[in-house]
């Protein structure tokens, strides 16, 4: 009965955040159209594995949050390049503060500092990288990156050099066979968002 109404709440959640994408995309000048009703559908198969690794926790509302975020981000990115700001902030801004309560409630106070550290790091380290790539890595992308560390940084630290790694496996590979393919050029703009979102829920939705 909790994974059937797991799944359903996973689906509302998931429709409603491809909806608000559609939305977004549609201010931004982009009139494709999002595949809501899939959306939810996968959106529904995350928020089951999500009650499986966490059952009812803290844990449990806030990595749900992380993952509508990177879902609602991801449609976004994939159509216009773009990263909505205010999405990715008020990820951050309720998902710390979720993660934090669930580190005292458990006594491990030490994982605040974690998330902390790997927020910060990551920042920095992205931040780097957008310069030394003449912006080839945006804004967006530096944030995003930063408030995902965080909350793999409350796993551990490994999850955060696994999460973002596996994004840039991810992105590097489809980069490379769109080249090889001859579907794009080394001058053509590739969405870098949903890779860093796909590397961040797989290593928390699996454990990897």
């Amino acid at each position: 009965m909790a994974l059937a109404i797991a799944a359903i709440i996973g689906f509302i959640v998931g429709t409603r955040r491809a909806r608000r994408a559609q939305r977004t995309i549609t201010q931004l000048g982009s009139f494709n159209k999002l595949p809501i009703i899939p959306t939810g559908i996968v959106s529904a198969a995350i928020a089951v594995q999500l009650l499986n690794q966490f059952m009812f926790s803290w844990e449990l509302f806030a990595y749900g949050l992380m993952c509508a975020m990177c879902v609602e981000q991801s449609l976004i990115d994939i159509t216009t390049h773009r990263l909505t700001r205010s999405v990715t902030m008020r990820a951050a801004f309720i998902g710390g503060p979720l993660l934090s309560i669930a580190a005292i409630d458990n006594n491990q106070l030490g994982k605040i500092g974690v998330m902390s550290l790997s927020f910060v790091v990551t920042l920095l380290t992205f931040m780097t990288l957008s310069l030394a790539s003449k912006r080839g890595i945006g804004a967006g992308d530096v944030r995003l990156a930063a408030v995902l560390a965080m909350f793999l940084g409350y796993l551990g630290a490994q999850y955060v050099v696994q999460g973002l790694a596996l994004g840039f496996i991810l992105g590097g590979v489809v980069a490379l066979l769109l080249l090889i393919s001859r579907k794009a050029t080394r001058n053509t703009r590739i969405a870098f968002g949903p890779y860093i979102c796909i590397g961040a829920m797989v290593v928390v939705l699996f454990g990897v």
